[in-house]
Parts: C-alpha cells; sequence; structure tokens
C-alpha cells in the first residue's frame, strides 16, 4: 500500500521466439485503463531510455493509479553490446525493418519478432525512446499519418500526446521523403500506419552512453505523456529548449559539396532566417571553402557528431515551418 492505495503489480518476463533476450517490464495498476508500452535502444548506440525505463520501473509501481505500463528497456541488445546503430550481421536499420517478417533478414526477423509481441500487448500508445548527437536540443517526432480514416482523428492525438512530453514537437520529413527515407517502416510510424495504433518517438540525450540529465529528461517526458492519459500525477513542465510558437517539422539543412572542417554559425537551438549562413566549410590551413546558408526560417535542432566531413554531409538538422517548401 501506498499511502492507504493499493500499489501497481510489477512482472518481468521476456519476448519470446528465438534471437538475444529481450527483457519486458510490465507495471499494472489496480485500476483498469490504458495499455503504453514504452521501447528504448532500438538503435544499439542510443542508450538513454535504458536508464529512463530502469527509472520508470522503479517508481511507476507507487505512480501509476490505473492501467498498464510495459517497459522494453532494450530493443537491440547485440547492438548495444557493439556499440552500433544496426544489429550485427545485418545492415538493415532496424527501425526501417517493420512489422518485419519471418522469412526476411535478421533484422526483420527480429523486427518480426518485437512486433508480434507488441502487437499482442494491444497497446493504445507505444512511446519509442531515442537519441541524437551530443549537440542537439531535446524534441519529440510526430510521424506522418498516411491511412485515410475519416474521424478517427488520429493525428490530432498524437500532436496532443507528444505536446504533453514538454518538449518541442516536430513533424516528419514531407510525404514524399517520409515514404523515400522508409519511415512509415520504423515501429512507430508502421504502428500508426498499419494499425493505427498510436504512436511518437522522443529524442534525447547524447549516445553510447547515459547521461543522468538526458535520463531525467525522458523519465519526466514519458510522465507527461502518461499523465495526459490520466495514468500519473506528474504532468512535465516545458523544458527550456520547448519551441510552441508554430507547427514546425524536421528538415536536413543544406549538404556540403567539398570536404573539409565544418565550423557552425548557430547553435543548437538557435534561430536563423531565411538566407541566414548556418555553417561554415573550412580546410585545415583556415582557408574558406564554403558557406552553407539556409532557405528557410527556422532554428537548429542538432548538429553533426563529426567536424571533419566529406562532401555530401547536412550541416545541421533543422525545425522549419510546416508550411516551408521542401528540396
Amino acid at each position: 500500500m501506498i499511502g492507504g492505495l493499493p500499489r501497481a503489480a510489477i512482472e518481468r518476463g521476456f519476448v519470446g521466439g528465438p534471437g538475444p533476450p529481450l527483457p519486458v517490464i510490465s507495471v499494472r495498476a489496480p485500476a483498469p485503463g490504458p495499455v503504453v508500452a514504452v521501447g528504448a535502444n532500438l538503435h544499439g548506440d542510443e542508450c538513454t531510455g535504458i536508464g529512463a525505463a530502469f527509472r520508470l520501473a522503479d517508481e511507476l509501481p507507487a505512480l501509476l493509479d490505473r492501467g498498464t505500463v510495459h517497459l522494453y528497456p532494450s530493443l537491440n541488445p547485440k547492438g548495444l553490446e557493439d556499440g552500433t546503430r544496426r544489429m550485427p550481421g545485418d545492415k538493415l536499420d532496424p527501425n526501417r525493418a517493420f512489422p518485419g517478417s519471418l522469412r526476411g533478414s535478421l533484422a526483420e526477423r527480429h523486427a518480426w519478432r518485437v512486433w508480434t509481441d507488441l502487437i499482442a500487448r494491444r497497446p493504445a500508445l507505444y512511446v519509442d525512446l531515442h537519441t541524437d548527437t551530443c549537440g542537439a536540443i531535446p524534441y519529440a517526432i510526430v510521424d506522418r499519418v498516411l491511412r485515410d480514416e475519416p474521424g478517427d482523428r488520429l493525428a490530432e492525438r498524437i500532436v496532443a500526446l507528444a505536446e504533453a512530453s514538454g518538449l518541442t514537437v516536430l513533424r516528419e520529413y514531407p510525404v514524399d521523403r517520409y515514404r523515400r527515407f522508409e519511415l512509415d517502416r520504423s515501429l512507430p510510424g508502421a504502428l500508426i500506419n498499419g494499425p493505427g495504433v498510436a504512436a511518437l518517438t522522443l529524442e534525447v540525450g547524447p549516445r553510447r552512453r547515459l547521461d543522468p540529465d538526458a535520463v531525467d529528461l525522458a523519465v519526466t517526458g514519458v510522465y507527461g505523456v502518461l499523465s495526459a492519459l490520466w495514468m500519473v500525477r506528474r504532468s512535465a513542465a516545458p523544458h527550456p529548449s520547448r519551441r510552441a510558437d508554430r507547427v514546425w517539422r524536421r528538415e536536413s539543412g543544406p549538404r556540403t559539396t567539398r570536404a573539409g572542417v565544418l565550423v557552425p554559425r548557430v547553435g543548437p537551438g538557435g534561430s536563423f532566417t531565411r538566407g541566414a549562413p548556418l555553417a561554415e566549410l573550412r580546410g585545415l590551413s583556415g582557408e574558406l571553402r564554403e558557406v552553407l546558408v539556409s532557405p528557410w526560417e527556422g532554428f537548429v535542432v542538432a548538429l553533426p557528431e563529426k567536424a571533419l566531413v566529406q562532401a555530401g554531409v547536412s550541416c545541421a538538422t533543422l525545425a522549419v515551418p510546416e508550411e516551408a517548401p521542401g528540396y
């Protein structure tokens, strides 16, 4: 009993099927309510969500008022072990493999295993925990809804839940590139555009290590989402970097045409106007090789993790107005 109320039950198990053990931690409140799944570490080098899942498993039994939360601390333990984004032995991005296939590549078979377990739990919402670069603001991503289901208002519901995280909310790339980048085969994209399950992504923290502040922020974001579903009483205050002044979408910044040292002119969270220089490209002797200029207004979301870059590298991940023309 916590404060006179029954404590939520916690169960620890594993996803069935062949392959490495995939732990699942389930927290069930005494009162019925929504079923929410929270997954982490699908990209093996993105670790913040692991720490967030551990914290949620420790805290939710005393905080969950209703419903069930299923936590998947690592959806790619082999990638975690090797410190790689992908699954060792497969070139396919595991987050472009859903809903997977029993007879596909290693990543597709793994995706099918995860998908089968997740769908069997009948979630009303899936929250995917990812990280961007070490030079990034935290943000929530909302996938494009390609389904044509009049009246279900799925997109509106997902946006409202993403906003409850307290983070900047970005729509995904425009539909043509959303399809071209196979984002509809990401786990959130496949859930939204297949069975119509609400899903969103939180991008918080640096890669390859557990940063305590990033873990705190990811946990706070998840609590904010659960609070919007009346499952916990712990809302998320707006993060200092949050931008909610208009509808923003994710966009790739201008790409280099030569190799050199990338020198940013605008840092994460910094605003820029159309025609403003975002970065310079210089040689090791300091000579200016290129100035990368923005064709839009907006703000910088993340910077590349490498200083010495080749031709064809985007100078930054940007947020631009939803109505802005694409490349």
